[in-house]
């Protein structure tokens, strides 16, 4: 059985709508951030967690700092340790915001600089999740299935796509046996180009220019060659 974390989520909707084997685990019966969590989930017994709830937004964390630590590193502490003592797979979604966002075309073997708070808590997860034998981290971006803003940027490169687009992406490497860490976008594009393939946006510009497109070779070779 594969769960998923955050079943109320972008990312644990969409694969739910893919697989309806996949349950969603919500916050009410299963809260990561109490350790209490590992006797839950023992009597669950899944294969598989796809570990997708997190607090994403920046503001969020830079406002709630410690909620932040609970639920993005602590909670994610709590279940690779259920995940070590029990033998299963976690396949934990991080961030393109890992990469220092200078350069682009990131691979998974490149340096990483963190580039807010947010991104420092998912590194922080990503740390326990290295120590699971049967581990995947997957650095990505995904949105909505339509952009929800009236203006997007024209100087922010990303490899980032809507949900619907990158979920497949995700379910096709839980199921495999690739372990590791695997970026998984689309082409690289600028979030005005991103916007606008579902949406009429206006163009804007960033103060400063940054580009977190990835790298995507690695996702490629194994799955497409």
């Amino acid at each position: 059985m594969i769960v998923v974390t955050g079943q109320n989520g972008l990312l644990s909707k969409e694969l739910q709508k893919l697989d309806s084997n996949i349950r969603g685990l919500s916050s009410n019966d299963f809260d990561i951030t109490k350790e209490d969590i590992k006797l839950k989930l023992k009597s669950l017994n899944p294969d598989v967690i796809i570990h997708s709830a997190a607090i994403t937004n920046s503001h969020d964390v830079d406002l709630n700092p410690i909620l932040a630590i609970k639920t993005n590193i602590i909670g994610t502490a709590f279940l690779s340790e259920y995940c070590l003592e029990n033998n299963k797979r976690l396949v934990y979604i991080s961030t393109d915001y890992i990469y220092p966002g200078t350069d682009g075309n990131y691979k998974e073997t490149d340096p990483i600089l963190p580039n807010n708070n947010y991104a420092w808590t998912k590194l922080g997860g990503e740390c326990s999740v290295k120590l699971v034998p049967n581990h995947l981290i997957i650095r990505t971006s995904f949105g909505a299935s339509e952009f929800s803003y009236p203006q997007a940027w024209t100087n922010q490169i990303v490899s980032k796509d809507y949900v619907d687009i990158i979920s497949p992406m995700i379910l096709k490497v839980t199921k495999s046996n690739t372990i590791g860490i695997l970026n998984i976008g689309t082409d690289s594009k600028t979030m005005f180009e991103y916007a606008s393939k579902r949406n009429s946006v206006l163009p804007i510009k960033k103060s400063i220019t940054n580009n977190f497109s990835l790298n995507t070779d690695k996702y490629e070779q194994l799955f497409f060659y």
